[in-house]
């Protein structure tokens, strides 16, 4: 596998490196890192998928984050491939 293949999301960083992610229904120009920590709906600590980059996120990602669950209790669209950035 190359660096250019996409891969699956199991196995991207989790550094807060920026990665180009594949998202169903959002295309795959998506630039995204691994964030947090952010409070969660149980005031813990939680990490997620953000946009990095000046781009729409999904409809369903609140704040351009992909929450577990978003305001209107419904889940985010999660990315399913990533690939370095070139």
């Amino acid at each position: 596998m190359t660096a250019s293949e996409w891969q699956p999301m199991s196995t991207a960083p989790l550094d807060g490196t920026p990665i180009q992610a594949t998202i169903p229904g959002h295309g795959s120009d998506n630039i995204l890192a691994w964030e947090g920590p952010f409070l969660g709906d149980e005031e813990e600590d939680c990490y997620t998928w953000v946009f990095v980059e000046d781009q729409e996120p999904p409809a369903c990602w609140d704040d351009g984050v992909c929450w577990t669950s978003n305001s209107d209790g419904k889940p985010s669209v999660r990315p399913v491939a990533w690939k370095p950035l070139p």
